[in-house]
């Protein structure tokens, strides 16, 4: 019983910290090296962007997809670690679905998907 207090409070936690100490954004398209990405080091961009993140839904279940991803989105947080969000444009009507390497999935809307590429793109 305890084990299952600790466990879910980490969980807690870990799910409230959401996106945060990033400190810069690589974008690029799907089948381009990460050398060729844009990176945004915008500190104001990557708040907006990282408060659209810990707002959308995440998704439990796994997706094999039959098509490339539109974008590659790598974060590198200031402790070093990286991460890296695979963009799936058009996953249903009116979303688009982010995959990460190390954690749960994203569904954020066509809306707030323009704001965020518009974001790293310009």
């Amino acid at each position: 019983m305890k084990k299952t207090i600790i466990y879910s409070f980490i969980a807690i936690i870990v799910c409230a910290l959401g996106f945060s100490g990033i400190q810069s954004m690589t974008i690029q398209k799907y089948d381009e090296p990460i050398e060729k990405g844009k990176i945004t080091t915008d500190k104001e961009k990557i708040k907006t962007i990282t408060g659209i993140l810990n707002r959308s839904n995440r998704v439990t279940a796994n997706y094999e997809l039959v098509y490339p991803h539109d974008y590659k989105i790598q974060l590198k947080y200031k402790d070093g670690k990286t991460e890296v969000l695979f963009v799936n444009k058009n996953f249903g009507l009116n979303i688009t679905l982010f995959v990460s390497d190390v954690r749960e999935s994203y569904k954020i809307n066509d809306k707030q998907t323009k704001k965020i590429l518009d974001l790293l793109l310009n």
